[in-house]
C-alpha cells in the first residue's frame, strides 16, 4: 500500500454541510440566488463553503505502515502542517504559524468547520485561518483533507445562513486570502507532499 496524493476542484459553489447538521441552517432562497449548491457529507462537523475560486482542497492518504503514520491523532498531522506552512512561505506569505497544541474549539465551531483550531493547521499571525486540515481514520489508513483558504468571503456565508446569524468579526477568522496562482500553488503543494510522503 503506497500513499495517495489527490486534488479536488468544486464543479460549482457550495455549502456543505456536516453529517449532524440539519439543512434548516441554511437559507435556501439565498443559496438559490447566489447558485450554491447545498450538499451533506458523510463526516462529522461544521459547514464548509466551497469553490474553486476560493479553496485549494487536496487529500492525503497514508497507510498505517508509513513512516509518517502516529497513533497521536494530536500530532499525526503536524508533519502536513509543516509541508504547508514551508510551501506558502516559500510562495511570498508572511508570519505564518502552525497551530500544535490540542483542538481549540471556538463560539461557532460546531456551526462553522473552520471556525476552531487543529493540530497542523496554518494561521496568519493576527489569526485567520490559512490552512483547515480534517482527519478520518481507519485501522489502516488515515486520510487527511487540507482545504487551503484562497478567497474567504464571511458575507457571503452569513448571507447563506438562517438567522440567528453570526456576525461579520465573528466571521472574519474563519478564512484568509490569498494572492497567488493557485495551480502554480496546487502543483507546488503536491510535489513537496509527494517529496516528504517518498523521502
Amino acid at each position: 500500500m503506497v500513499p495517495v496524493v489527490s486534488q479536488f476542484i468544486p464543479a460549482r459553489p457550495a455549502i456543505v454541510l456536516g453529517s449532524t447538521q440539519e439543512r434548516a441552517l441554511v437559507n435556501e432562497s439565498a443559496c438559490f440566488e447566489n447558485n450554491v449548491e447545498i450538499v451533506k457529507r458523510r463526516s462529522g462537523g461544521g459547514i464548509v463553503l466551497l469553490s474553486k475560486e476560493s479553496t485549494l482542497w487536496i487529500d492525503v492518504e497514508i497507510p498505517r505502515q508509513h513512516d509518517l503514520w502516529l497513533d497521536d491523532v494530536g500530532e499525526s498531522s503536524l508533519w502536513l502542517g509543516e509541508v504547508f506552512l514551508q510551501e506558502l512561505t516559500s510562495l511570498g506569505l508572511e508570519n505564518l504559524e502552525i497551530h500544535r497544541g490540542a483542538l481549540t474549539k471556538s463560539s461557532l465551531s460546531s456551526l462553522v468547520c473552520f471556525a476552531g483550531r487543529g493540530p497542523g493547521e496554518v494561521f496568519t499571525h493576527d489569526g485567520r485561518k490559512v490552512v483547515g486540515i480534517s482527519q478520518r481514520r481507519t485501522r489502516e489508513w488515515a486520510r487527511f483533507q487540507c482545504a487551503v483558504s484562497l478567497k474567504w468571503d464571511p458575507y457571503l456565508l452569513r448571507k447563506l445562513l438562517r438567522a440567528p446569524q453570526p456576525e461579520i468579526e465573528e466571521l472574519r477568522d474563519c478564512g484568509s486570502d490569498i494572492e497567488c496562482d493557485s495551480e502554480m500553488m496546487a502543483t507546488k503543494l503536491i510535489e513537496a507532499i509527494q517529496i516528504t510522503l517518498t523521502s
